[in-house]
């Protein structure tokens, strides 16, 4: 099988899938492969997930293989990266330095006065960069606060090493999992195959961020270019056969050879779209990422995340770009769909590279001709190629002197705090955790659960954590004030009865919505008890007076959250965190046990 056939990898993608499999069956963790899609010809998507916890990958592809292999790769990637950890899971102190470190066995302690003084590339780069009205001091003094768990320093940095330097660099780890999140996170079956995919990662992000915030528009390329690639033309017609869909492939490498196609798929039906990046040195391949990601998870006649085109659509919203990063989906300007491009088509630049070894250093280069260094961190302790690549400049998904986005963080961290320790809770801190989600732009279904990052299995919890709405009614509640108590519910009421629920929730919800009128009214409970009778049962009436009659047992009376004290929680039999935390400490185990020194990344070069 040529290079061609092989998709670029460096292995079969049958040894590729029974190797991960066979590492993580070593380590006791057994994976389940679910969610398979095939709705179109020749497209298919799976999710693979570590047994009883929250840990899931998705892959996709042109076959079963390739798909799993996609999929089992993204697990190994996300594992050695400690992606779920870092960027989601918050974790027990004990569990945070268990093993003697936080994050990485060569990970190095910053004070702010170091970072300040440091001759490390990846720090002067930033610093040169902070804009001239900002205190750098103030502007790290706001970093460490980004920590939701106590550290020994101002910072804890891990090593990086520049591909183009040579040189270490130590990068504080809340800024770089901030600033650059999953984006350059990436595995192979080879070091140069896991690199190529992760700077092709950043190339897409880098050229989607750019043609949404400046509004480019990209040139379509022609069906007669597509035509030479015979394997993308009947992945287009399976598509357009599909339904009544047309769809439009983009060249989106910026007039500065960046390997990036884009694909819009168009439903002429309902005017709907979708819209999609890929990358990779070779257009056969950047094509194929870019088309199979639009039916990852999806079902072709049940497509979730399109959006309606709509001329004056808001897409100047942060959450819509932040959506488009980080989810892939959300509202693109109208003018990316118009045919005055910005620069004219290119055909991709035809080159004899065909290894991994070579697109590498052809990468590299293209980087380096674009006035950028990349740095490379080995996170291979599992024994299967993996790394975090940054590129500053075109990694980023926030900027290192934004303070917003640092600030927010920081409120969300104090958020969490409150919420994990509520039978401490006084008035300062409700009135905090209300603040913070009435500023937050979160799901109507949302739990207090999906809130924190708590992992759990089912929805058997009271009814106070069931939805971040009831979770403010119960805090103003709480707090003594029914007027805003009401007003929540009745924004909770007001999306909750359109989703149909059964007949007996929609008279219990009712209830409780006058009920807590006549408490505003200042109604005796006989006379209010004696209204509501007109209308509901006496045994709902008696069922929302016996959760509301008590404002200062609101939010306990039904069990609270423990958390980090498991064994008397008593949620913890739908709780997810103690198999979470077991993966945890086998990974820091073996990454301890794996001696990976990053100044071996130098003979990549």
């Amino acid at each position: 099988m040529d290079s061609t056939d092989m998709k670029y990898k460096d292995e079969m993608p049958i040894k590729t899938i029974n190797r991960i499999r066979d590492i993580l069956g070593e380590m006791g963790l057994l994976t389940v492969e679910t969610s398979w899609k095939n709705s179109v010809n020749g497209f298919y998507s799976v999710s693979v997930m570590i047994d009883n916890t929250d840990l899931l990958t998705n892959g996709k592809g042109t076959s079963v293989e390739f798909a799993l292999a996609s999929a089992y790769g993204e697990m190994m990637e996300r594992l050695q990266n400690l992606c779920y950890y870092r960027l989601s899971l918050d974790l027990k102190p004990q569990s945070m330095d268990y093993l003697g470190f936080y994050y990485a066995p060569d990970e190095k302690p910053m004070s702010i006065d170091e970072f300040l003084a440091s001759e490390e590339d990846w720090i002067k780069t930033q610093l040169s960069r902070v804009n001239p009205s900002l205190d750098k001091r103030e502007l790290l003094a706001n970093w460490q606060t980004m920590s939701y768990e106590k550290v020994s320093a101002d910072f804890i940095a891990l090593p990086y090493c520049n591909l183009n330097s040579q040189r270490i660099s130590h990068i504080p780890i809340k800024m770089a999992s901030m600033m650059y999140m999953s984006n350059g996170m990436c595995a192979g079956n080879s070091p140069e195959e896991a690199l190529v995919q992760g700077i092709s990662e950043i190339m897409e992000r880098y050229a989607n961020k750019k043609i949404l915030r400046e509004r480019i528009v990209p040139p379509t390329i022609p069906r007669s270019y597509i035509m030479k690639f015979p394997e993308i033309e009947a992945m287009i017609a399976e598509l357009e056969k599909s339904g009544n869909f047309e769809v439009i492939l983009k060249d989106c490498s910026l007039g500065q050879k960046l390997p990036v196609v884009g694909v819009i798929l168009v439903n002429k039906n309902d005017q709907s779209y979708f819209v999609k990046f890929g990358a990779h040195p070779k257009f056969e391949i950047a094509a194929e990422r870019t088309l199979t990601e639009l039916l990852q998870g999806q079902d072709i006649k049940w497509m979730m995340g399109v959006k309606e085109f709509c001329f004056c659509s808001p897409t100047d919203d942060p959450e819509n770009y932040m959506g488009i990063l980080v989810t892939g989906s959300g509202l693109y300007p109208t003018e990316f769909f118009s045919h005055n491009f910005s620069y004219q088509f290119k055909e991709f630049e035809e080159t004899a590279i065909a290894t991994n070894k070579e697109m590498l250093a052809y990468m590299v280069t293209l980087m380096a001709q674009l006035g950028c260094e990349i740095y490379v961190r080995d996170v291979s302790f599992l024994g299967f190629p993996s790394f975090h690549i940054i590129v500053p400049g075109l990694s980023e998904i926030e900027e290192f002197d934004d303070l917003k986005p640092i600030t927010n963080y920081a409120a969300f961290n104090t958020f969490k705090r409150l919420v994990r320790n509520i039978d401490c809770l006084d008035d300062a801190g409700a009135a905090t955790i209300i603040g913070f989600l009435q500023n937050m732009n979160y799901s109507p279904e949302a739990s207090v659960m999906d809130l924190i990052n708590l992992p759990v299995r089912g929805k058997a919890f009271p009814w106070y954590y069931s939805n971040a709405d009831l979770f403010v009614t119960a805090l103003n509640y709480w707090k003594g004030d029914t007027n805003k108590a009401y007003e929540s519910f009745t924004k909770f009421w007001g999306y909750t009865q359109h989703a149909n629920p059964q007949r007996q929730v929609i008279t219990y919800y009712k209830c409780v919505r006058d009920f807590l009128a006549t408490k505003i009214k200042g109604l005796a409970e006989k006379d209010a008890l004696s209204t509501l009778g007109v209308f509901y049962p006496m045994e709902v009436i008696q069922g929302v007076v016996a959760e509301f009659n008590s404002p200062a047992k609101i939010i306990n009376y039904q069990g609270q959250l423990n958390c980090w004290n498991c064994e008397n929680c008593q949620f913890s039999s739908q709780c997810l965190y103690p198999p979470m935390e077991r993966v945890y400490k086998i990974l820091k185990e073996r990454y301890a046990a794996s001696g990976i020194d990053q100044t071996d990344l130098k003979k990549l070069m």
